[in-house]
C-alpha cells in the first residue's frame, strides 16, 4: 500500500527535476515546519489533508490535498518569483504524479495563490488500492451445481 511518505517523496522528487536549470536549481525543500529564519528562496510541501475509506471489500479510496509553499528571494520584492516559480509548479504537477514504479496518482487542477507573500500552489490527489487480502479460509476446491429443471 502506498504511504503519505511514498506520496511526499515523489511530490519533492517533481519538484526538484522542474527546478533544474532555473533560478531556483539551488532553493531547498524543507523537510521541517517553518520557522524564522526562512530559508530564501526555498520551498516547503504539506499533505494539508487525507482522507481514506473502503471503497469495497478489497479496495482503500484515498484522497489527499497537497500544497507547495514558496518563500521568495527578498519577502518585499516576491512578485515576479512567485510569477516564475508558479509557472513551473504549475507546469511539473499537469502530469499524473507516479508514486512508486506503475502507480500513479491523477492530478487535474493546479490552484494558486499568494498569501502573506508566500506563494501557495494547491493540488488534490486520488487513488484507489488494494487491501492486502487477510482471508484465512481454505479456498473451496470444487463446487458441484445440479441445476433443476421446472
Amino acid at each position: 500500500m502506498i504511504t503519505l511518505l511514498q506520496i511526499n517523496k515523489a511530490i519533492n522528487d517533481r519538484i526538484k527535476s522542474a527546478l533544474v536549470g532555473t533560478d531556483f536549481s539551488s532553493a531547498p525543500i524543507m523537510a521541517e515546519d517553518v520557522s524564522e529564519p526562512i530559508i530564501r528562496p526555498g520551498l516547503k510541501v504539506g499533505i494539508e489533508s487525507s482522507t481514506n475509506r473502503k471503497f469495497n471489500f478489497k479496495c482503500r479510496e484515498k484522497n489527499l490535498t497537497c500544497s507547495i509553499y514558496f518563500f521568495a528571494k527578498d519577502r518585499y520584492k516576491y512578485k515576479i518569483d512567485n510569477a516564475k516559480m508558479q509557472e513551473i509548479i504549475e507546469t511539473a504537477f499537469l502530469e499524473d504524479l507516479e508514486v512508486e514504479e506503475g502507480f500513479y496518482m491523477p492530478i487535474e487542477t493546479v490552484e494558486s495563490e499568494t498569501a502573506d507573500t508566500v506563494l501557495v500552489c494547491s493540488f488534490d490527489l486520488y487513488a484507489v488500492e488494494l487491501l492486502p487480502d487477510t482471508d484465512t479460509s481454505e479456498p473451496m476446491e470444487q463446487l458441484n451445481y445440479k441445476e433443476v429443471e421446472e
